[in-house]
C-alpha cells in the first residue's frame, strides 16, 4: 500500500501540470519537496523505532498520506498543493527506516539479500496494481474524484489493518538483543559504512528520479497519456522482478559485485531509452530500467549492514543510511527539472546515467576495504 501510494501521487504529476499550468522546473520542485521529508525524517524515525512499537509508527504513516489524498480533491492552487504533497512526503518518509530496520532485525545473515529483496518487492505488487489504475481513472473521472477514492480505499485498509494488528499484536514483537552501544561518531569514523552510504546517495540520484520524468519523457516520444499507467505497471514489473532476483544474487556473489554490475548495466538502459521511438522497444526497457533501477536495493542494503553487524543495533545506522541517501533523491528533482526546462527531457536522462556510472566508483571502493579487512579509519 505503501509504495503504491507514493507512486500514485507521482503518477498524478502530469495532470496536475496542465490544470494548473506549471513548468518542469516546478514540477521537479514539488518532486525535491516531496523527498526532503526523506531526508528530514530518516533520523528521527530511526530514533522513534527505538521507542515506539514499528508496526503503530507504520500505521500512523499511512493516516498522514491518506489524508493528503482526501485533501488534494479541493486543493485550489499550486501553491496549497504543496502543503498536502509535504503531508503526504512525511507519511511515506517515516515507512522504510521503520520497516528496513524490522526486517534486518528478523532476517538471518546469509539471507538478508533474499530479505530485503522480497519484502521490497512485495511493495511492487502495490505499485503494479495502483499505478496501472490511477492514469486510466485520472483520464475518466479526473485527478481530483481520483484522490478521493484512494484516500477512502486506505482508510478503509487502516482499519481492518489496525484490527489485525491488535489481535497478533504478540507475535509482531521483535526480540531485542543486548546491543552494543553506538553513537552517531562511531558510525561517521566507519569508513566501509560511509561509503555504503555514498553508495546509497548516487544511486537515489540516478533511479529515484527516473520514475518523476519517465511520464514526460513518453509524452515527448507522442505516448497517449491514457496509457501512461501500462509503462508505469511495466516498471514496476521489473521492479518486483529485479529486487526479489538481485536480491538472491547478492546473497550468492555478494553486495558489491552485484551493484557494480546492475549499475553499469543501468546507465546503458538508460541511454538506450533516450534514443528509441518503437512503443514496444519502450516498454522492454521500462522492465529492463525498472529491474535494474530498485533491483540494486538488497545489494546496497546488504552492504550496509555488513558493515555495521558487528554493532548488534541497527535503528541509528538504517536511519543515517535513509538520511544521507536521501539527499541524492531530495536535491536530483530539482536539477532535472532544470536540466529539463533548459535543454529537454532527454538530457535529464543522460545525467541520470552519469550518477549511476559515478555510484560505481563508492561500490569498488567499498569492496576495497572488505579486501584489506578494514572498516575504520
Amino acid at each position: 500500500m505503501n509504495d503504491g501510494y507514493q507512486a500514485s501521487l507521482l503518477l498524478l504529476l502530469p495532470f496536475i501540470a496542465k490544470e494548473f499550468s506549471i513548468s518542469l522546473t516546478q514540477i521537479g520542485g514539488l518532486g525535491t519537496l516531496f523527498f526532503l521529508f526523506e531526508t528530514l525524517f530518516a533520523l528521527p524515525a530511526g530514533y522513534m523505532g527505538e521507542k515506539i512499537n514499528g508496526i503503530k509508527i507504520l500505521l500512523c504513516a499511512m493516516v498522514m498520506y491518506a489524508l493528503s489524498f482526501f485533501f488534494m480533491m479541493f486543493v485550489p492552487s499550486y501553491e496549497l498543493l504543496l502543503v498536502f504533497y509535504v503531508l503526504a512526503g512525511m507519511g511515506f518518509a517515516i515507512f522504510h527506516p521503520i520497516a528496513f530496520v524490522l526486517i534486518a532485525k528478523w532476517s538471518h545473515k546469509s539471507s538478508i539479500g533474499r530479505s530485503f529483496g522480497d519484502f521490497t518487492a512485495i511493495g511492487d505488487i502495490g505499485r503494479i496494481g495502483l499505478s496501472t489504475v490511477v492514469t486510466f481513472l485520472v483520464v475518466k473521472i479526473g485527478w481530483r474524484l481520483t484522490s478521493f477514492i484512494y484516500s477512502v480505499t486506505i482508510f478503509v485498509f487502516i482499519f481492518f489493518f489496525y484490527l489485525f494488528f491488535k489481535r497478533t499484536k504478540a507475535q509482531m514483537q521483535v526480540k531485542e538483543e543486548l546491543p552494543t552501544k553506538v553513537t552517531l561518531r562511531d558510525l561517521l569514523l566507519n569508513r566501509r559504512y560511509m561509503l555504503a552510504c555514498l553508495v546509497g546517495l548516487l544511486d537515489n540520484a540516478a533511479s529515484t528520479s527516473l520514475f518523476i520524468f519517465l511520464p514526460f519523457l513518453l509524452i515527448h516520444k507522442g505516448i497517449d497519456p491514457a496509457v501512461l499507467g501500462s509503462f508505469a505497471a511495466s516498471y514496476f514489473i521489473g521492479n518486483f522482478l529485479g529486487k526479489s532476483v538481485i536480491g538472491r544474487i547478492t546473497d550468492r556473489f555478494g553486495g558489491v559485485k552485484t551493484f557494480i554490475l546492475a549499475e553499469i548495466l543501468m546507465a546503458g538502459f538508460i541511454l538506450l531509452l533516450t534514443v528509441s521511438s518503437s512503443l514496444w522497444v519502450i516498454i522492454l526497457l521500462s522492465i529492463v530500467l525498472g529491474f535494474l533501477t530498485k533491483g540494486t536495493v538488497p545489494a546496497r542494503a546488504t552492504m550496509a549492514i555488513e558493515s555495521i553487524a558487528d554493532h548488534g543495533r541497527y535503528e541509528k545506522a538504517v536511519a543515517l543510511l535513509g538520511f544521507i541517501a536521501s539527499i541524492g533523491t531530495v536535491t536530483a528533482p530539482l536539477v532535472y527539472g532544470r536540466v529539463a526546462d533548459k535543454y529537454g527531457i532527454t538530457a535529464t536522462f543522460y545525467v541520470s546515467a552519469f550518477f549511476a556510472l559515478c555510484a560505481v566508483v563508492p561500490a569498488i571502493l567499498f569492496g576495497l576495504t572488505l579486501k584489506q579487512g578494514k572498516q575504520h579509519i
